[in-house]
């Protein structure tokens, strides 16, 4: 019967370097699991190392992602001239384009607390990611590529879930994977530098949606970035950025599309004027309204109210 590694490995070997000879692949293998959905192998590790462990082997192409709660370490690809280290709250991803030697190391003591996916080529094409993959890849690293970030507070979540399930049998099976699609989706997105729900934590996004929300219920205020910001807690600049990333539009376009909208719903619906309508949502200017209103939808607020008698 094949060995689970043999899923991302072509050849693999964890020792303890005082004493070779005893390998303890197995002791590790015990924690991994192979999920059919989404493809990937899960490893999941929550121990204080009772020695130093050297890994070395050679791994199949593929996508490597690992979040490190608790522990130290290093490795390196051999076709790489540096080590690459991690610690508490890091989150690792390797990508190799073709089979690739590895070495590993970590200290006696360590506690080492993570969960791993390992995508093999294969499991990404059928994803859909072969385009996100190769884009990992420059000129210089051509066939290697390796980075270490800081862990995000979303990504954390769902590791700690996968090395501390909150199910048993099947149930647990279904979310295993689709945490496992989670981390590996965010983890690119990260990589890409533009993961809306990773950079803004979980209470921010739920203040920034409360904003909205504020927004959409007093179309006719003023509101400023400076008044914004202070509802959601942030400063003006994070404010800017983190609206921006969750909504994908400032707070200025968010406002003004509202507002159209709120009043083409008007002008269908409620029989209200076109002045009765701009002035409703917040346009001193019944001329700049109507403008807005026509590069938004096309057409001229007027025919609203043709088309609502009709």
């Amino acid at each position: 019967m094949p060995h689970i590694y043999e899923h991302v490995f072509e050849r693999f070997r964890i020792v303890d370097p005082d004493d070779e000879d005893r390998s303890i692949v197995d002791d590790f293998a015990g924690r991994s699991q192979w999920l059919e959905q989404p493809g990937c192998l899960f490893q999941r590790n929550n121990v204080v190392l009772s020695s130093r462990i050297q890994t070395e082997g050679i791994i199949k192409a593929g996508l490597f992602i690992s979040v490190i709660l608790k522990g130290a370490g290093s490795g390196r690809a051999r076709k790489a001239a540096n080590w690459i280290s991690y610690s508490d709250a890091s989150l690792v991803v390797m990508a190799f384009r073709e089979p690739t030697q590895w070495d590993g190391d970590a200290p006696r003591g360590a506690h080492m607390q993570a969960a791993g996916v390992a995508f093999p080529v294969a499991s990404l094409e059928r994803l859909g990611l072969m385009d996100e993959f190769i884009g990992l890849f420059d000129a210089r690293n051509r066939n290697v590529f390796v980075a270490s970030l800081k862990a995000s507070p979303r990504i954390k979540a769902i590791a700690m879930e996968m090395i501390s399930p909150l199910a048993e049998g099947r149930t647990a099976e279904l979310l295993l994977s689709a945490q496992a699609t989670e981390m590996l989706a965010r983890a690119m997105l990260t990589l890409r530098g533009n993961e809306a729900t990773d950079l803004v934590s979980d209470q921010k996004r739920l203040r920034l949606g409360a904003v909205g929300e504020l927004m959409r219920s007093d179309l006719k205020h003023s509101w400023t970035i400076a008044e914004l910001a202070r509802h959601a807690g942030v400063s003006r600049r994070s404010f800017t950025a983190q609206f921006h990333r969750l909504y994908g539009v400032s707070a200025s376009e968010f406002l003004r599309t509202s507002r159209l909208k709120s009043a083409r719903e008007a002008l269908l619906h409620q029989g209200l004027s076109v002045t009765e309508a701009a002035y409703a949502v917040g346009y001193g200017n019944p001329a700049n309204f109507s403008t807005a209103f026509r590069r938004h939808f096309g057409y001229a607020p007027s025919s609203c109210q043709r088309d609502g008698l009709s």
